[in-house]
């Protein structure tokens, strides 16, 4: 899909003649600029947009909207210039916006000058689908991420901090070719895999050990999300049954993935798993979300789920277990929508151990 038939696409939102784009990946999918800050004016009855940046930007966003043969209009914010000022310019009466991505102070600033009204999740709704560069993107992210874990993982966790490895992963990461990683990498040891988003702390891999790691790359703003749980020596008889069910209950959310599927059709097929071997209380979370230009994107695979899957759409499968005192076991795999099943993108595979380490602390 280009540029100009993404803005054509909001321009046939059935909504305010006027409206104010506040998200910057929101931004960077109708217009192609990457800077970290601008607002988007989109005027549907003229079927105009402005991109609005400061001197800062204003040669790189020229270059990048030229480069993507993007319509929108660069205009400047000059210094002593308020945003206020620049959209009065083109507007007058109502505006409309999603008050999900506005601050109250910026919110206040606005309804003194215009009629503000909530415009929320058309943009959320229309990025869903993703086109073939697209979905080239997170699979090339995902490459990078399973190179990074196969290249840390094959040097050992033995004797490392849950840092030095987050570390190792990171700079793995983007060596290998991401623009930058896709979120914050857990590395969760032994005892704390219980904690889903744990933090790295320097807690040290010991032998019979579960590390749980949820990684991802980015490559030109799209993100990839992949989730393994290591074996490092012998796990005790318990954690081995925790991963075994787990396994069990992210083959069961693949198969059930295809377009057509409503989304908490996915949740289901993993919880069933569960609820037959009496674990699913240790399931805490839902089963997987969108990823694109954000790393949590519509859907959310959960038990309230109502939406409808469509071919092109990515996903994460990735449940989990955690009981605490023991550790948790989460496997996930980002995979693309097709009409039958589904297009695996994260390739690492599912049971991975490691050597000793020969590192010292």
């Amino acid at each position: 899909m280009t540029i100009s038939s993404r803005l054509q696409s909001f321009y046939s939102c059935d909504s305010s003649p006027f409206v104010l784009v506040l998200r910057i990946q929101d931004i960077r999918w109708l217009t192609g600029f990457t800077g970290s800050t601008a607002r988007l004016l989109i005027d549907r009855r003229t079927q105009s947009s402005y991109l609005i940046v400061d001197g800062r930007y204003i040669e790189r966003a020229e270059q990048e909207l030229a480069h993507a043969h993007s319509p929108t209009h660069v205009v400047s914010l000059n210094s002593g210039d308020t945003m206020v000022n620049v959209l009065s310019q083109r507007i007058n009466g109502e505006i409309a916006l999603d008050y999900n991505h506005i601050t109250a102070a910026q919110l206040r600033e606005l309804t003194e000058a215009f009629h503000v009204v909530e415009e929320s999740g058309h943009l959320d709704r229309l990025r869903r689908v993703k086109d073939d560069e697209e979905i080239e993107l997170m699979a090339q992210a995902a490459s990078i991420a399973d190179r990074a874990l196969q290249h840390v993982v094959s040097e050992g966790l033995l004797g490392e901090t849950e840092k030095q490895i987050r570390n190792r992963l990171d700079a793995a990461m983007r060596q290998f070719g991401a623009d930058t990683v896709s979120f914050d990498t857990i590395v969760a040891t032994g005892a704390n895999g219980a904690r889903p988003h744990h933090e790295p702390s320097d807690m040290v891999v010991e032998m019979g050990h579960g590390v749980v790691i949820d990684m991802g790359a980015e490559v030109k703003g799209y993100r990839s999300d992949m989730t393994r749980t290591i074996r490092v020596g012998e796990w005790s008889a318990e954690y081995a049954q925790m991963f075994a069910f787990v396994r069990e209950a992210q083959s069961a959310g693949l198969a059930s993935v295809r377009a057509g599927v409503q989304g908490s059709d996915v949740d289901a097929a993993v919880r069933e798993v569960y609820r037959r071997e009496n674990v699913e209380h240790e399931y805490v979370h839902g089963t997987g979300h969108g990823v694109g230009l954000y790393i949590h994107e519509e859907p959310i695979l959960s038990p309230r789920c109502t939406a409808v899957l469509s071919e092109g759409e990515v996903v994460t499968v990735e449940p989990g277990l955690y009981r605490k005192g023991v550790g948790g076991v989460r496997i996930e795999d980002q995979v693309v929508v097709t009409g039958s099943q589904c297009r695996i993108l994260t390739l690492s595979p599912k049971e991975l151990s490691c050597p000793r380490s020969l590192r010292t602390i």
